[in-house]
Formats: C-alpha cells, structure tokens, sequence
C-alpha cells in the first residue's frame, strides 16, 4: 500500500470542460491537451473553464455546487472591470490580452495542483476509512467552505489569500482539535474548503454545536500580510451510514455545502434526509431548556454599540448563550431552533429579556444613558396581553423604559400590522423604543413602515457587509438611510467590520453601528468595564 504521505506523481491526466455562453477557441484546446488536460466526456471535470473573450455583454455563468475544484476565468479587460468585486466560484482567471507563454504557465500551474489533487484525493479516501475501522463509534464529518474567497484574492491578490488560508488552516486544525477531545482530523481541500472527521458515539446536536463554534472561530478577524480581514463560512454535516465508502460520504458532504451556500439563513446544514437548522435531538434536549432556565445556563451577553459620527458609546444589545453542561456554548440560532420545536420560544425569549434588564439595571452613574436593545420573537408579538406583560417585566427589572429599545423582524411585523401597531402604541407611551431588525432581507412592500409607531431601522449585516462591494450595493444602503431620515427613523448597522465600512455609513449618515470592528458581545460584567473604559476616554 502507497505511504498515505506520498503525493508526488499524478496519478492521472486531469480533466477539463468549459462551461458558459462562450466556446474555447482552438488555441485555448490545444493549450490544455499540451498542459496535461483531457477534455472530459461526461458532465464533471477537474478543471471548469469559462471563456468571455469573444462574448459581447457575456454574464459569468454559475459554477455548478457540486464542482470543487478550480475554475478558470478568460475575459478581456472591460469585462474584469465590471467583475472587480469578485464571483463566487473563480479561483483563477486571466485578462486579455495575455501572451502564450503566460496561458501555459497558469494551466502548468494548475495541471501540477490537480495532479496532486488526484492524490490528496485518494490519501484521503484512504485516511477516512482507517479513521472509521479504527475509533469506536459513528463516523462524524463536517464540510466547511468559506464565502468570498475570490473577491479577497481579486481586491488584496492571491498571496494575500494564501495567507489568509493558512491562518483559518491553522485556527481549524487547533480548535478541531480541542473541541473533539484530541482525535480529529482536519484536511484543506482545493480553494476555501476544509474537511473535519472524528469518530465517536452519534452525536448530531454536540456536531453542530462544534460546526457552530468553528464557524464562530472562522469569522473572528485575521491579519494578512498587512490586511485585516474577517471571513465568514458554512458548514455541511454528515454521520456516516453503516458501511458507507468515503466518495459517498464525500459527495454527500458536498451537496450539503452548496445548499448552505445558497441559503444564508442556514450556515449550517445537515447533509441528509434529517437536514434541519435545529438537531435531531429528541425529546431530552428539548425539555433541557426549561431547566437550562432554572439553573441559569442560558446567559445574556452584551454586544455595545456606537455612535457613527462621534464614535461614542451609546448601549448594547442583548444576545442569548446556552451553556450546556455537556455540549458546552450553543449560540443563540440552534438555542431558539430547539426551543421552537419544543414550543418554549415564548419562555425563552422572556427569559432572556428579563435577565437583560435585571443585569442592565447596574448600568448607573457614568453608564446611566446607555441604551439597551433587545430581541421580541413573532411569537411573543402574537401572545395575547404582551405588552401589558412587557410593561410588567420592565417594571419588576427596575430598568427605565425610556433607555430601552425593543427589535422586531419584519416578518414578525407584518402579519398583523394592525395589532403591531396597537402593542407598539402603548410601549411607547412608556417611553419605549422600536425598532426594526434585517431591515431590506424581507417583505418587499413598505407599508408597514408608514403604518407602524416606529423609531429605528437596523440594516442587516450583509447589507453592511456588501457595502464595500458594487456601487449597487452602496446605492441600496444610501437609498435605505434617506428613506429613514425622510420618516424621522434613526438608522442602526449591525456587522461592521472595517474602517471602510464604518466611513461609508459616516459618509451616508447612519446614525449608528455595532460590529467587531469595535467590540464583540461580551458577559455583563465585562460589557460594563468596557462601557466605563470607553466613557472614561472620551
């Protein structure tokens, strides 16, 4: 049996097919027979080429989910300027006009990446297969992808993104590591891909909890070659069936990750019949939560927030942890997942907002005029007598009303603008604020703006994330931020990550941002350092 480390002769001639409006010329043919490439028969390949050259207006063509090798870009100087964003998929492309010499050296290039592909490929194979004969237990597997890949390598270059494939290389293989006792095994696929396998007794919640956390770990920013970054990723996860063979496991891996891809409600997702955004945890798991409650596992973390123009300080939002005494930190996502199949969202979520406030009530002194935010679930909207019960848990927290804001989805507003807007009226009153959350991921019809006793808009994090993207995206935000001003609604960003995002929304006028670009959600008692610090400063 070949040694699992020799990668070093291509086991193959790797394949090759365009994909597109555009056809590769004979030149473009006679280049990758001469580079090593077969053009492929069947439907996939090693290697998608996609050639614009000879396209008037061609738009670039989806790369196929289930292709994870390289795609190569040919396309003329005009046409690179509008992609200047990136596009989901391309790892290489090359600008017309280019000479022979520089065709062949990027497909000897990637003739050599896929020839040690192949092998990696068949290590692997063998790898997961000793891993599963070898542990005691169900074999474990997650898929992780990252997004944006190739619009970091079209606006730093690729040296840049090499880098920062090895600082999230290494971030996984350490925290792979200690999140599964020691025993997992973490490989770097082609592009932006990552392959984590442990084999212990089936798991599915303690699965997705670590896919969870290791997504966290993935986003958390990172410094390339001078550049600061923050990535974000999705996850598909898999148990492997009894007797499964590695290319199954694999491609069913695979399929799951390009339907995380497209869904961004779902950063994780099961790669089976049980996909779902919460585990299949069963009834134990379930009821949990209400003596997670008793017993004050469910925490409340503080994410503060600043003002865009001065930079100040201004509040917080609350955000929900469950520290499950055997699965450890379950972020707030899976926590209401579970809680929803259980029918304890509406226990849950006041749960929350209680301690919130009860924690919120030491914000005195120098903190006395932060502002706290807090989450109202549809659920909870719907409940017969809420604000009435909101009103009540105010009080019995001892928090002043006026410094609270409470935030609603759109698509728990619009149901029943009516009966929103009769709750809304009398919070206010007590001098409550409203808000609305993901602004512009929902309802297409603005009426309910017009309709309902509104006093913030909060613009969704991928709003603020494509802000340094396409002047379209730009326009969007600036047209949100007028409309808002024109209603007398204050504006709030939520994900903002860099100083460049932060100076578009100045240049816009948001009014507000929260983000790791200045702090990320911390524990009470950290918040309120943080908080005295920042005020102390100014």
């Amino acid at each position: 049996m070949r040694k699992l480390t020799n990668i070093a002769e291509p086991r193959h001639r790797p394949s090759w097919r365009s994909i597109g409006p555009g056809l590769p010329g004979p030149g473009l043919e006679a280049a990758l027979h001469a580079a090593g490439f077969d053009l492929s028969a069947a439907g996939g390949a090693d290697l998608m080429v996609i050639d614009l050259r000879a396209v008037a207006n061609g738009a670039v063509p989806t790369v196929p989910g289930s292709h994870s090798g390289p795609v190569l870009l040919l396309c003329d100087a005009g046409q690179a300027a509008g992609l200047a964003g990136g596009v989901a998929g391309i790892t290489h492309s090359l600008v017309a006009p280019f000479g022979e010499e520089a065709l062949e050296l990027q497909l000897a290039l990637l003739r050599d990446q896929l020839g040690n592909d192949a092998d990696l490929t068949h290590n692997l194979h063998l790898r997961l297969a000793a891993l599963a004969q070898g542990g005691q237990g169900r074999l474990h597997a997650m898929l992780i992808g990252l997004r944006r890949m190739s619009a970091i390598n079209a606006t730093y270059g690729a040296g840049v993104g090499d880098v920062a494939l090895e600082a999230i290389e290494q971030r996984l293989v350490r925290n792979s590591a200690r999140l599964s006792g020691g025993g997992a095994l973490t490989v770097r696929l082609s592009g932006g891909d990552f392959l984590i396998a442990h084999v212990a007794p089936e798991d599915r919640v303690g699965w997705q909890v670590i896919a969870e956390r290791l997504l966290r770990i993935v986003s958390e920013p990172l410094e390339a070659a001078g550049h600061r970054l923050r990535l974000t990723a999705r996850a598909a996860l898999a148990i492997a069936r009894p007797d499964e063979a590695p290319l199954s496991l694999l491609d069913r891996l695979s399929a799951g990750l390009a339907a995380a891809r497209e869904n961004a409600a779902e950063p994780v997702r099961w790669a089976d019949r049980q996909a779902d955004n919460a585990p299949d945890s069963g009834y134990r798991l379930e009821q949990e939560i209400v003596h997670a409650i008793e017993r004050n596992e469910i925490t409340v973390l503080f994410q503060p927030q600043f003002a865009v123009e001065s930079g100040a300080i201004t509040g917080a939002e609350a955000l929900a942890r469950w520290q499950h005494p055997q699965h450890g930190e379950i972020g707030a996502g899976t926590l209401f997942a579970i809680a929803d199949k259980a029918d304890f969202t509406r226990l849950l979520s006041r749960h929350i907002r209680l301690r919130a406030m009860e924690q919120a009530s030491a914000w005195t002194g120098v903190l006395g005029k932060l502002r706290l935010s807090l989450n109202v679930t549809a659920e909870d909207l719907g409940e017969q007598g809420f604000a009435e019960r909101e009103l009540a848990m105010i009080a019995a927290s001892a928090f002043d009303a006026s410094r609270l804001t409470l935030e609603m989805t759109e698509s728990a507003l619009v149901p029943d603008l009516k009966r929103a807007a009769a709750r809304f009226a009398s919070l206010r009153e007590a001098g409550v604020c409203i808000a609305v959350d993901d602004f512009g991921t929902g309802y297409s019809s603005l009426l309910y703006l017009k309709r309902l006793p509104l006093d913030y808009l909060k613009l969704d994090h991928a709003m603020t994330r494509d802000l340094g993207g396409a002047e379209a995206d730009r326009i969007i935000v600036r047209s949100i931020i007028a409309m808002a001003k024109a209603l007398d609604l204050k504006v709030i960003a939520e994900g903002v990550e860099s100083e460049a995002q932060l100076a578009a929304l100045r240049e816009e006028g948001c009014d507000y941002f929260q983000g790791f670009l200045r702090g990320k959600a911390m524990e009470a008692e950290v918040f309120a350092q943080f908080a005295r610090d920042a005020l102390g400063q100014r």
